[in-house]
């Protein structure tokens, strides 16, 4: 049963219904008509004043029609219309013993507390790789306060973390010359979501492998995400009595493509989790050293034709307050900030980052390119 007060508004109907292929054929400013090529000729009603009396009547009307012409239930398609901007990661526990949608008591506290835990870990992995962290970054800690959790959904027992998603297009313009928060705040979300996909998915690799991680793999695997607090995370859910696996699934908004390089799903049973205990141990007891991550755009360059690297200036955010850091990058790096700074292409740089209060920040650069949260773009 769909609420009579749809939690959207037009714009998300207008957006759901282009990715599904429809198209406008007329309207104005109560509503608007759209029509889905094909051999039905099917039409639907968009209202679009949120505040009219039937606005909810109206919508309901919509959903109806759109759940008949997909064969869809009307509740799957009610939450793909509210979540068309969102990223929605779908963490399901499951156990051969259930078989009537419910779950343990005991289990389902863990399978909450593990959203937050995975959420915080993979946030503070956006802002800083690091094999252990003793203590989050405030940024990483207020990210379970920001993202939000769905109706749990039959299925085993499923609890859907929403987090914001942006369309690409909708980011930032060739040249651009400043970073705007509100879209940095809501790319941010999107980043840590992309982290958590990624992190997973090389646990999950070294899980199904048929040898042991080596030390190697597991210090690169932080490169990636992967830190001792998200393996906590993973652990304390399958290790509860009932719940047999733990499945996460990353279903992206329709909106924007997927970041690539992140896997749709993946899967840990008591065998991964065994696994992943072990890298989890490493993780906590060896010391590595941390490498900041800033992201924003590139709006200063200057390079002299006789040196070897360029002067480039990175707005970005430093404790949700806009900042320039500054680093020197060698020829084919500073090539990359040319061509990400004339296309409006946010970037990701990884480094040693100094930023004193009052003073100029700057980075000693490990690495530099376009971000890999957003879709893939093309450099020449």
């Amino acid at each position: 049963m769909v609420h009579a007060d749809p939690n959207f508004g037009p714009n998300e109907m207008r957006n759901y219904l282009k990715v599904t292929g429809w198209t406008p054929v007329s309207g104005g400013d109560v509503a608007e008509l759209w029509s889905l090529p094909g051999p039905a000729d099917e039409v639907v009603l968009v209202p679009m004043k949120a505040g009219a009396p039937d606005f909810g009547k109206r919508t309901q009307i919509l959903l109806a029609d759109l759940a008949r012409i997909e064969a869809s239930d009307l509740t799957a398609v009610h939450d793909a219309v509210a979540t068309v901007f969102n990223d929605v990661t779908d963490l399901r526990a499951s156990h051969p013993s259930m078989s009537d949608g419910s779950i343990p008591l005991e289990a389902g506290y863990e399978l909450f507390i593990s959203a937050k835990r995975l959420r915080v870990a993979s946030a503070a992995a956006t802002i800083r790789r690091q094999g252990h962290f003793r203590n989050f970054p405030t940024r990483a800690r207020e990210q379970a306060r920001e993202v939000r959790l769905g109706q749990t959904r039959r299925g085993s027992y499923i609890v859907p973390i929403i987090s914001q998603a942006r369309s690409p297009e909708d980011v930032y313009s060739p040249g651009q010359e400043y970073i705007e928060v509100g879209v940095e705040e809501t790319l941010f979300d999107r980043r840590v979501t992309a982290t958590m996909s990624r992190a997973l998915g090389i646990l999950e690799d070294m899980a199904n492998a048929e040898r042991e991680p080596t030390p190697s793999e597991i210090s690169d695997s932080i490169g990636e995400g992967v830190s001792y607090e998200l393996c906590t995370a993973l652990s304390k859910v399958v290790n509860t009595d009932s719940v047999g696996s733990l499945d996460v699934s990353f279903n992206w908004s329709r909106v924007t493509a997927p970041p690539p390089g992140t896997p749709p799903r993946v899967e840990f049973n008591q065998a991964a989790i065994d696994i992943v205990d072990r890298v989890s141990a490493q993780l906590k007891t060896r010391v590595y050293t941390s490498r900041h991550l800033i992201y924003g755009i590139v709006t200063d360059l200057s390079r002299h034709p006789e040196d070897e690297t360029g002067r480039v200036g990175v707005q970005t955010l430093i404790k949700r307050r806009s900042r320039t850091v500054w680093m020197d990058l060698l020829d084919s790096d500073y090539h990359t900030a040319i061509q990400c700074h004339d296309a409006g292409v946010p970037v990701r740089v990884q480094g040693v980052l100094t930023s004193p209060p009052g003073g100029q920040a700057r980075m000693q650069v490990d690495d530099f390119g376009p971000d890999p949260s957003l879709p893939a773009v093309q450099t020449q």
